[in-house]
C-alpha cells in the first residue's frame, strides 16, 4: 500500500476508532467532525485498498454482520474482558498495517551502515530498547544504550557515521528531543519509533516508524505503565529487517527478469 501522509494517518485512525459512527454518517459529516476534507478521506481509503467511501462502509457492514465478532471472543469471559484481550490483536495488526516499505528499507540500510548505534528511551520504553540493543549486539553490531540524564552529553559525541535510535511512545520527552537535536547537529542520523506521528521527535527524525497504540487502557495503567506492545512489535520487525538487509542488500521484492 502507498505511504500515508500525517493527515492521512490521522484520518485513518479517526475512521478506525469511530466505525460505529461512520456507518451512520455521510462522508461530508465525517469530514466536518474529523476536520479534514472529503478528498482526504477518499484518498486515505484508496491508499488503504478500498475503492472509495461506499466500499469502506460496505466493508464495515459485512464485518458487523459476519462472524468476526464471535470469532474474536473467548467463551466464558465477559464482553469487557474480551475487549481488553483483543485490543492486543488490534494494536499488532494496525501497527503492521502502518509499516512503509521505503522507510523500512532506509532504516535497515542506515542501521547496517552505522558505525555505532545509540539507543535512547525513557520509562517503560527502556525495556523495549534494551531488548532490541541486546539483539543488535548479539548480531555483532556496535550498539549501546543511554537512558539517563547524560544522554545529551553522549549525543554530542556522535559523528556522521553514527545513528541515534529512539524508542518513545509519546515522542515528546524534552530531554530526548534535546539529545536528538544535538545528534543531528553532529551529523548523526536519527531514527524514531513512536506512537505519536504528530510528535516533535517524529518531525525532527530522519526516519520514523509508527506503533499503533489503542486508546483502550485501564485508568490505573495510564502514562508510563501503558501498553508498549506495538513498540515491541516495531523493534522486533526492525531487527529482522536488519538481518535480511545485511545478508541480501535489500528487503524489497526483486523485479522479475521475465
Amino acid at each position: 500500500m502507498e505511504k500515508l501522509s500525517d493527515t492521512e494517518i490521522y484520518t485513518w485512525e479517526f475512521l478506525e476508532e469511530n466505525k460505529s459512527k461512520v456507518q451512520l454518517m455521510s462522508i461530508t459529516q465525517i469530514a466536518e467532525e474529523a476536520h479534514v476534507s472529503t478528498a482526504t478521506i477518499v484518498r486515505t481509503l484508496k491508499k488503504r485498498g478500498f475503492d472509495g467511501f461506499a466500499d469502506f462502509k460496505n466493508f464495515l457492514k459485512r464485518n458487523k454482520n459476519g462472524s468476526n465478532d464471535e470469532e474474536n471472543k473467548i467463551l466464558g469471559l465477559s464482553d469487557e474482558a474480551n475487549q481488553y484481550i483483543f485490543k492486543n490483536l488490534v494494536e499488532v495488526s494496525r501497527t503492521i498495517g502502518l509499516l512503509n516499505p521505503a522507510q523500512l528499507e532506509a532504516i535497515s540500510k542506515a542501521l547496517v551502515e552505522a558505525n555505532m548505534i545509540m539507543t535512547v528511551a525513557r520509562g517503560a520504553s527502556e525495556a523495549v530498547a534494551d531488548d532490541m540493543i541486546h539483539r543488535f549486539q548479539t548480531l555483532g553490531k556496535n550498539a549501546i544504550s543511554r537512558y539517563y540524564d547524560d544522554m545529551e552529553m553522549y549525543a554530542e559525541k556522535l559523528t556522521q557515521a553514527d545513528l541515534m535510535l529512539i524508542v518513545s511512545s509519546t515522542g515528546e520527552e524534552k530531554i530526548i528531543i534535546s539529545a536528538a537535536k544535538k545528534a543531528k547537529k553532529k551529523g548523526a542520523k536519527v531514527v524514531v519509533f513512536t506512537s505519536n506521528h504528530r510528535s516533535q521527535l517524529a518531525r525532527i527524525s530522519d526516519y520514523h516508524l509508527l506503533a499503533y497504540q489503542s486508546k483502550l487502557e485501564k485508568e490505573e495503567l495510564y502514562g508510563d505503565a501503558g501498553s508498549i506492545l506495538s513498540l515491541e512489535v516495531v523493534c522486533r520487525i526492525v531487527v529482522d529487517m536488519f538481518t535480511i538487509y545485511r545478508a541480501q542488500g535489500t528487503i524489497r521484492q526483486k523485479e522479475s527478469s521475465l
